[in-house]
């Protein structure tokens, strides 16, 4: 039975979760969520912090953010269209996990279709992670009696590409094209404004009041890891960061004699 004739082997999108991280609680979190909610037309849930950072003055618990996660299709279709023309329908090939999930940040929420500056609001980006999956993954998340969904079932990166530049028409640029996966030397390089929030917070946890220079992408023992380069006090520091936001190393770079 053909992938088409079998809807089972179909891959859908079964959320859009949408984040802002603003690092600290009061008005500003306030407003990120009227933002939230003004894009997506829901109620946004606020996210916590893991742990107390008394250099940033978070203590873990507090609020620091907050996200709105879309499931229905009709939402999800509307809300993505928008979202990719901001980007003007074109995304780089690194936005694209090992599971085939989509990650893309917008530096400004003003960007989307009939949304304009307000004085009063600010600007505010966010971070939008789109989940593609085959039906039956659901088997994996419960509670009770799990079961790891075979690697045949899941969706790879090159199929997300390609599922996403049929269904949004969006252009896939950069390394990856027709490759499985990639080489854990390639480097990728990252645009500073186009960083996830939650590196950018382990960053400033990591090196507070540094300037992010650079950033770039890379594959290390099978996960994708940020290196980020900050310049603080006439220093530069090399950060590493996974995905997950997690500092694995900083190093203070020599100048050379």
């Amino acid at each position: 039975m053909s992938k088409a004739a079998n809807p089972m082997l179909v891959p859908s999108i079964t959320k859009v979760t949408v984040n802002i991280g603003v690092g600290e609680g009061g008005q500003r979190l306030q407003l990120a969520e009227k933002v939230l909610e003004v894009l997506t037309g829901m109620t946004p849930v606020r996210t916590l912090s893991t742990q107390t950072n008394r250099e940033l003055g978070t203590r873990r618990g507090a609020p620091i953010g907050c996200k709105v996660t879309i499931r229905n299709e009709e939402s999800i279709n509307s809300f993505l269209k928008d979202a990719f023309w901001v980007r003007q329908n074109t995304l780089p090939s690194y936005n694209f996990d090992n599971s085939g999930n989509l990650s893309f940040g917008i530096s400004d929420y003003t960007d989307f279709p009939d949304q304009k500056y307000d004085p009063d609001i600010g600007i505010f980006g966010m971070d939008i992670n789109v989940v593609l999956e085959r039906p039956g993954h659901r088997v994996s998340r419960r509670r009770q009696q799990s079961r790891r969904v075979s690697a045949s079932h899941r969706v790879g990166p090159e199929e997300s590409r390609k599922w996403f530049s049929k269904i949004y028409n969006l252009k896939i640029v950069g390394d990856g094209d027709g490759e499985e996966e990639e080489d854990e030397d390639d480097e990728i390089d990252v645009p500073v404004d186009e960083l996830p929030d939650n590196i950018k917070q382990a960053v400033e946890a990591a090196v507070p009041g540094g300037d992010i220079t650079e950033a770039e992408l890379e594959m290390e023992d099978g996960q994708q890891v940020y290196e980020v380069t900050v310049e603080k006090d006439g220093q530069e520091f090399e950060v590493e960061v996974s995905k997950d936001g997690e500092v694995l190393e900083v190093e203070l770079e020599e100048e050379e004699e």
